[in-house]
């Protein structure tokens, strides 16, 4: 008679202690601020925080696509600028309007990240040219379409995505529905094609998979993404900006880092992702609990990038060892 294996936690953190670090790193960081302020515990202060961090999370989300092919995109920070302009620019206070320019507005991101793609992929260029191109088209046209910070943002727009539910903002629970949706995708012929092509594009390549429409699909999610970044920032400041989006280029590779996808392609997921940019949003107010100069926010960010980027490292050379012993 068969019996199943039974569960070993310490073999279980044996093999997965680095993809624990951002879960712990963030427990570990929840619990000082409840110690140093006890109003953190409440959930006022997590829809707040939620609300804050909810278009880093969706732009950091697009970015894990990416990184998971082996490439990255520094174009989704010109894409939130052009969106967030466009939306408080051009939005009137009707339902109608608030779609058109909502679609629009996706359309405008997703069409840039097939492009990204389709380029990366037909001409061999570097991810980092084309994408550092296109984002520096997009900060042009959004100081075209929105000179000075300004617009004027309909307030049903801005209550309709900064809605509550009791207790609950909406931002939460779209991030919940984002992370169910990546469950599923992960292990759908699109998820797979993803992960294979970050881990061996030659291979991917003899194994049929199209590597064309691979990265033409995972640059245009992350286009969306950063758009759908774009349109809640417009509700989130209720405001446009032509620079609204020049601060989430590298601090969306960062969350993804953090969180655990690998640099170089192949490895990582969004769950991880999303636990990294509550991190990032949650470094600040940490230090102002602990009466550190905001200052050293940005220092931080980057001794936990280097680190994550180190554990990584080391977690793959773990790995490699490990295929040779074997």
């Amino acid at each position: 008679m068969k019996t199943g294996k039974r569960f070993n936690l310490k073999d279980f953190l044996k093999e997965n202690w680095i993809a624990l670090i951002p879960y712990v790193m963030f427990v570990i960081m929840f619990a000082v601020m409840g110690v140093l302020n006890s109003s953190t515990l409440t959930l006022r202060y997590i829809a707040n925080k939620m609300d804050a961090a909810f278009s880093l999370i969706l732009c950091a989300a697009g970015q894990t696509l990416v990184l998971l092919t082996g490439g990255f995109d520094l174009s989704v920070g010109g894409v939130i600028c052009m969106t967030n302009s466009l939306s408080a620019s051009r939005m009137q206070d009707n339902l109608g309007s608030m779609l058109l320019w909502a679609l629009i507005c996706l359309m405008i991101g997703l069409g840039i990240g097939i492009f990204n793609g389709y380029v990366i992929e037909k001409t061999k260029l570097q991810p980092f040219i084309v994408t550092l191109a296109v984002q520096y088209i997009c900060y042009g046209a959004a100081l075209l379409i929105l000179k000075v910070d300004g617009g004027l943002v309909p307030a049903s727009y801005i209550s309709g995505l900064l809605h509550r539910f009791g207790p609950i903002p909406l931002s939460m629970i779209l991030t919940v529905v984002l992370i169910l949706a990546w469950l599923f995708f992960k292990n759908t012929k699109p998820g797979f094609s993803i992960y294979a092509v970050g881990s061996n594009e030659n291979a991917a390549r003899l194994n049929g998979i199209s590597i064309l429409r691979t990265k033409m699909l995972a640059y245009g999610l992350s286009g969306a993404f950063a758009a759908l970044a774009g349109l809640f920032r417009t509700a989130q400041v209720a405001s446009g900006s032509p620079t609204a989006g020049a601060d989430f280029v590298m601090i969306s590779i960062s969350s993804a880092v953090i969180g655990g996808t690998a640099l170089t392609g192949g490895s990582g997921g969004m769950i991880g992702t999303v636990v990294g940019a509550l991190v990032l949003r949650t470094i600040s107010d940490l230090l102002v609990f602990m009466k550190v100069s905001s200052y050293w926010s940005s220092l931080v960010q980057g001794v936990l990038l280097i680190l994550a980027v180190a554990a990584s490292a080391y977690g793959s050379m773990l790995k490699r060892r490990g295929g040779a012993a074997s």
